[in-house]
């Protein structure tokens, strides 16, 4: 596989809608930005500080990472093979959106423990996406 290919496609941010009161946001980011196709699989964990999560690629599908908690960021490789890092922020309910073959990763920067939920959308015969190791951040 090419990772450096410049036709690659490059990582989406999603900022969703959120519904917010005293007691603070909610937010469908299982639907919201793709409403008209099937939830696959899901899975969610936990970063503590300091703590890097990723650091792979999946070679035949595009995942997707909604952060919450506390504060982190998801780090890229984009189609020139530069590193590209993006702020995840508790304020800012967002979805990155991952292409198949993008290396990624997402490093809790904060103090507290840093949450997400990675999901892959369409029908999938397999219980966890097929994954690839690749290290952008040690």
């Amino acid at each position: 596989m090419n990772r450096g290919a410049r036709d690659m496609p490059e990582v989406t941010k999603h900022v969703l809608e959120s519904h917010t009161d005293r007691r603070g946001w909610v937010v469908n980011p299982l639907v919201e930005p793709f409403p008209d196709i099937p939830l696959g699989q899901a899975h969610i964990a936990s970063l503590e500080p300091g703590a890097v999560r990723g650091n792979h690629y999946h070679p035949g599908s595009a995942e997707y990472v909604f952060i919450w908690g506390g504060n982190g960021e998801v780090v890229w490789q984009d189609g020139s093979g530069r590193t590209v890092t993006e702020k995840a922020v508790p304020t800012t309910p967002t979805v990155f959106e991952i292409p198949a073959g993008v290396v990624h990763a997402v490093v809790n920067t904060g103090d507290l423990t840093l949450y997400l939920i990675a999901y892959y959308l369409g029908a999938s015969e397999n219980s966890w996406p097929e994954t690839e190791r690749s290290v952008l951040v040690p």
